[in-house]
């Protein structure tokens, strides 16, 4: 009977330890080894996640550009504009760019006109900065260096010139290796946005 009480005593004497050491956690050791873990993966990702901040910065900046000249090509209709036909603009606004619908055709942009701006990394580019619009397969482009009007129909009017594809080049001076955007006007006023990489061709987005 001693045996068999000492026996019980001394089983629950081990499970009171394995209780006790169960509630302590986690040892300083294995603190430190989770938060070196847990500090490399974050620096592991922190690179992939700017990249794809930076990507989608792009996309937005071109959705943003795009929206406003299909409000123009909207209210142009809407309207009934043809003269003066509606035009869509851009100006420089500090150090960045805004673009928007000149609503009342003076000129100057006003605070109830419709507009976007910018974000301040990204800017307009030229041909030369990325890739040849050829690789859209338009017949001629023409980058655009003015506003861009629709007539009552939706079409572009381009007065006395001779039609052709507007196109407007996106993204980062200092980091071509982010890509780049692009947006095409139609002259039948149809829009669309284009993604290339660095040296690569122009795709649909």
């Amino acid at each position: 009977m001693q045996c068999s009480t000492q026996t019980r005593l001394r089983t629950r004497s081990k499970r009171v330890c394995r209780t006790a050491r169960g509630r302590r956690g986690f040892s300083a050791l294995e603190l430190v080894i989770s938060v070196s873990v847990i500090l490399t993966m974050a620096a592991l990702s922190l690179p992939s996640m700017a990249r794809m901040r930076r990507f989608f910065q792009l996309s937005s900046t071109a959705a943003g550009v795009t929206n406003m000249v299909k409000f123009a090509r909207f209210e142009a209709v809407r309207l009934n504009r043809s003269t003066p036909p509606l035009a869509w603009r851009t100006q420089p606004l500090g150090n960045t760019t805004v673009v928007w619908v000149d609503a009342d055709g003076d000129g100057v942009l006003d605070n109830t006109e419709p507009q976007f701006v910018l974000p301040v990394e990204v800017q307009f580019l030229a041909q030369s900065a990325v890739p040849s619009a050829t690789s859209m397969g338009f017949a001629s482009t023409q980058v655009v260096s003015g506003p861009i009007s629709f007539d009552a129909r939706g079409m572009v009017d381009y007065g006395a010139a001779l039609p052709v594809v507007y196109v407007m080049f996106f993204g980062f001076p200092s980091q071509p290796n982010e890509g780049f955007r692009a947006i095409s006007v139609t002259p039948f006023g149809k829009t669309q946005v284009w993604i290339a990489e660095r040296g690569g061709a122009w795709r649909r987005l």
